[in-house]
């Protein structure tokens, strides 16, 4: 993963952090949370599971706009979650085809574009969810056995333990990877490696820092990236919502229609934080057993108040849990964790290799349902195949000692390379491929053709597509009140030996 995100940063640590800190009252992100120039047009009970319901919203819009005449001529970009963007796109399909004659005609001012802040949302809780066995134990070592990480954690603090584990590895990056530069096709190596150099710094930079900063070339690439881990980790939305977006952008791109470039030079305005935020304070101050009515004045109030300046001089301001020394505390000790978990994946080296050698030899062809499924690993144990590197999806999984185009031993030096995907190759055969891995290169081609149809087929279809959608149930989410770690940081004044006991660990890394 290329560090580009350090060098145009203009957020702070904490600022970052409190992306997901949904807290109206909350310090660092005041000014951002006031939402000025955001205003509410409309609340309407109204259920969002087909076309005709994103419809019956979007006349709302439709109805205001008669008195202003703002879409007259213009177009009005719709960032939303994924059903909308695809209830929007087949509201389009079929008034162009003329399909149905009860689609208003200011349709066609409509442009459904994905929305950053829910692409970083679901990346993040994805990345929790698939890799949970790892951050389980990361998080009970830097705050304790008895704690107790949810399944599905709250997004600030699953925000919070992926920033840890990402920073901590920036401090002991460089050790590992010499200490590893023989051993690259360790499986065990490949997946932790994959996780904090790629994944981990995608799903942290795609809104945060890529979005906010408008560096539209390194956001278009990375939302590409995402789909990458959408596809292998087998999403029904998210391998499908980027392709339509990047889709939009290389045709505005051909044939030179200006809305590539709007987006370009003000990647930052196409936002959904202001319908999050709003969503959350909605939230926060009703319960679900709430009648609509009462639901849709407490919104009105909301709007109302976010002007308020009485309001705001006697409302009770909060702080993030953690300061920046807390932070550097809890990065030590995330630091140590990471460089454990090395030793012991370089510890455990040979059984390793007996498992990667069992890996069906790619000579043949062979079919799906033939490939290995999981994997039982000597240090992560029994991982499945979703949460390894793209190279062990494909119809070629990664060999351990063998070129992975010529299948020739591969004795590690400067005239081989090793890929991020897991595959690795003599820099002749690379060179003859491209510089392509030609294995992923075929997987991600069938994996945007079926899609690509996949989603083309639903646009045309009459049919809603709820049975399509992910299952992101809030089973097992974390409770509001389950924020104990943050106040009972007790070891504080032990930092200056938790430095020093890193400073040797590392010194030791040499000698394992």
């Amino acid at each position: 993963m290329a560090q580009w995100n350090s060098s145009f940063s203009n957020f702070d640590r904490i600022e970052q952090l409190s992306i997901h800190f949904y807290d109206n009252a909350i310090e660092e992100r005041k000014e951002e949370r006031k939402m000025k120039g955001a205003m509410l047009v409309g609340v309407k009970e109204q259920q969002l599971h087909s076309m005709q319901d994103y419809l019956n919203a979007l006349n709302i819009v439709f109805d205001y706009n008669k008195e202003i005449g703002h879409l007259d001529g213009n177009v009005a970009p719709i960032v939303a979650d994924w059903p909308g963007q695809r209830y929007i796109r087949q509201a389009l399909t079929h008034f162009h085809k003329k399909n149905e004659n009860s689609i208003p005609k200011e349709i066609v001012s409509v442009v459904p574009l994905l929305g950053p802040l829910h692409v970083a949302l679901n990346t993040k809780e994805q990345v929790m969810k698939i890799y949970y066995p790892f951050f389980e134990k990361l998080f009970h070592f830097v705050f304790g056995e008895r704690k107790i990480l949810a399944k599905k954690p709250r997004p600030w603090r699953t925000n919070l333990l992926l920033e840890l584990a990402f920073t901590a590895w920036i401090e002991i990056k460089e050790h590992i990877v010499k200490k590893f530069i023989f051993l690259q096709k360790n499986i065990e190596y490949q997946v932790i490696m994959e996780l904090l150099d790629n994944i981990v710094p995608a799903s942290l930079d795609i809104y945060a820092l890529l979005f906010r900063s408008g560096s539209f070339d390194n956001y278009v690439e990375t939302i590409f990236r995402i789909w990458t881990f959408a596809l292998r980790w087998h999403r029904k939305n998210y391998n499908k919502a980027p392709l339509a977006f990047l889709s939009d952008l290389f045709y505005w791109e051909k044939i030179e229609h200006p809305m590539r470039e709007a987006i370009k030079k003000n990647l930052v305005q196409f936002n959904d934080y202001w319908v999050e935020n709003m969503h959350s304070r909605i939230r926060a101050t009703t319960s679900p057993k709430d009648a609509a009515n009462n639901i849709q004045k407490q919104a009105y109030l909301l709007d109302f108040h976010k002007y308020s300046a009485f309001r705001e001089m006697f409302s009770t301001t909060k702080r993030y849990p953690y300061s920046p020394r807390d932070l550097k505390f809890l990065t030590t000790k995330t630091c140590i964790f990471l460089i454990s978990q090395f030793q012991e994946i370089y510890r455990k080296n040979e059984e390793t290799n007996l498992v990667s050698s069992k890996i069906p030899s790619p000579l043949k062809r062979r079919k799906k349902k033939e490939l290995p499924t999981s994997y039982n690993l000597p240090t992560l144990g029994e991982i499945d195949i979703t949460s390894m590197p793209t190279g062990y999806s494909t119809l070629f999984p990664p060999l351990f000692n063998n070129c992975d185009h010529c299948y020739k031993i591969l004795n590690i030096n400067d005239q081989t390379i090793i890929l991020i995907c897991g595959h690795g190759f003599h820099l002749e055969c690379y060179n003859s491929m491209e510089k392509k891995c030609r294995h992923c290169l075929n997987y991600y081609k069938k994996g945007i053709w079926k899609n690509v149809n996949a989603f083309l087929n639903g646009l045309n279809s009459e049919k809603n597509f709820d049975k399509d959608l992910d299952d992101d149930a809030q089973e097992d989410t974390e409770e509001d009140n389950n924020n104990s770690e943050e106040t009972e940081i007790d070891q504080l004044n032990r930092q200056e030996s938790l430095e020093l006991d890193l400073l040797n660990r590392i010194s030791e890394i040499n000698s394992w």
